[in-house]
């Protein structure tokens, strides 16, 4: 099976009312009822080369990009794969402590302060460029540090202690 790229003007987009998936059209075609919109880079291409999938996870065509896209149908996926892909950035780090094996973090984000663990450091942080960090919790949140080095620090100094 190869891929199938599509453009934007090849798709139409909705969610029906009451309805928590999304419906994709791909004009004179087909229409995938409970669709999962997905991004094949998520970091380093977030607007490009979008997988369209049906309800089992079946990827049915890669949307090239969002632009282009209807004014409604660019809200939506953005809206989706704001959901899905919300990571929230750590402004600051106010306590970072070892605790039962794991570490518990105290941090401010753009959403305001919050807490949350992390189990096995080397495999939950990830430098995904210099200086760039994404972190995963326990509970499967994904947390970012945009620029270890713009942060305070206080912060600095804690994320030495994994360093």
């Amino acid at each position: 099976m190869s891929l199938r790229y599509i453009e934007p003007s090849q798709v139409r987009i909705w969610r029906p009312e009451g309805s928590v998936h999304l419906r994709i059209e791909i004009v004179d075609e087909q229409t995938i009822l409970a669709a999962k919109v997905k991004r094949a880079f998520p970091l380093s291409e977030p607007a490009r080369f979008l997988s369209l999938q049906d309800a089992l996870g079946k990827e049915i065509a890669i949307l090239t990009t969002v632009d282009g896209l209807d004014e409604q149908s660019r809200k939506l996926v953005e809206e989706e794969l704001d959901r899905r892909y919300f990571t929230p950035s750590i402004l600051s780090i106010e306590e970072l402590t070892l605790e039962a094996g794991m570490w518990k973090w105290v941090v401010h984000t753009q959403r305001g302060e919050t807490q949350f663990y992390v189990r096995n450091w080397r495999d939950n942080g990830f430098e995904i460029a210099p200086g760039r960090w994404l972190i995963h919790s326990v509970d499967g949140g994904r947390f970012e540090i945009r620029h270890l080095e713009a942060l305070n620090a206080k912060s600095q100094r804690l994320m030495d202690q994994l360093l």
